[in-house]
């Protein structure tokens, strides 16, 4: 149920729909490069700069504290063009994605595309990770994409309506697990991100070295139904241009128990995370205290 209205929301709605309208009018290149800056400035700002060099140097300890900030200005960079694909994404339809989306020839992606019963696709921050979805929906697939609430209904029915603008349908978080089980059954694909803390409710595997509390929803479903699980990211080469990629077609191991099975299906997409963030660092939004609830970095 969503909560009241209140002044500070309609006015962050104002500003958000200003925002994007400016975004929207301005040509393509030049809104990317606008989203760039913006991002370069939050950073030199240091909006969440504390949490964001600790969590990369924690990845990346042999980096210097340069190459450490270089990094994370150029994934605040990366986000600032994000957000602008993002607000832009209800004109970016097929003709935007053949001409700026190539897709990767992957075993995992033939997989997928064979595949006749229900797959749970993960993404992560990397990238553009809202762009996912649409993706996938190009490529023939019937998407559903989990997504959390905004404690702002009108910005949350904003977002949610650019969230679905290419096809994907939304299941909020305190949907019922049958509405899934059955989304999952037609054939259709799941969605959801899977890379933030959860906490004390979550799955404890290793992610660059340390213990990470991660959410345990998708190897749950995946050990109980036997679904596979992949793992896509969009890679951005230039500008406009992305790349993209399903790295993994996982499937649970039917020989361990029910929770050894998914702690160990969720180290393994754990896993084909970090080596993507090894690759391309600066894809990778790094503002999550992604260790708070099992080291003391924070």
């Amino acid at each position: 149920m969503a909560g009241k209205v209140t002044l500070s929301h309609k006015i962050e709605y104002v500003l958000t729909r200003l925002t994007g309208f400016f975004l929207s009018v301005l040509p393509l290149r030049c809104a990317l490069a606008c989203g760039a800056l913006l991002g370069r400035i939050a950073w030199s700002l240091g909006v969440r700069g504390k949490v964001s060099r600790i969590n990369i140097s924690t990845a990346f300890p042999e980096k210097t504290s340069r190459e450490v900030d270089r990094i994370g200005s150029s994934s605040y960079a990366n986000s600032g063009r994000f957000m602008v694909e993002f607000i832009r994404q209800g004109r970016m339809g097929r003709k935007y994605f053949e001409k700026y989306i190539t897709v990767e020839k992957t075993d995992a992606l033939e997989k997928t595309l064979k595949h006749t019963t229900g797959i749970i696709g993960l993404t992560f921050h990397f990238g553009n990770w809202e762009y996912y979805g649409a993706s996938n929906v190009f490529l023939g697939k019937d998407i559903s994409f989990l997504v959390g609430r905004q404690r702002n209904s009108l910005v949350d029915g904003y977002i949610n309506r650019l969230r679905s603008s290419q096809g994907p349908r939304l299941l909020t978080r305190d949907v019922s697990m049958r509405g899934i089980i059955r989304i999952a059954r037609q054939g259709g694909i799941v969605c959801w991100l899977s890379d933030q803390s959860a906490g004390r409710n979550g799955l404890v595997v290793d992610f660059f070295g340390k213990p990470a509390s991660t959410p345990r929803g998708a190897a749950a479903f995946s050990v109980k139904l036997n679904m596979p699980i992949t793992c896509g990211f969009m890679i951005r080469e230039k500008g406009p241009y992305q790349r993209f990629v399903v790295k993994e077609f996982l499937m649970p191991d039917r020989n361990l128990p029910k929770h050894e099975a998914e702690v160990e299906l969720t180290q393994r997409y754990t896993k084909v995370l970090e080596g993507m963030i090894k690759e391309y660092p600066e894809l990778y939004w790094w503002s999550h205290r992604r260790w708070k609830k099992t080291t003391d970095l924070y």
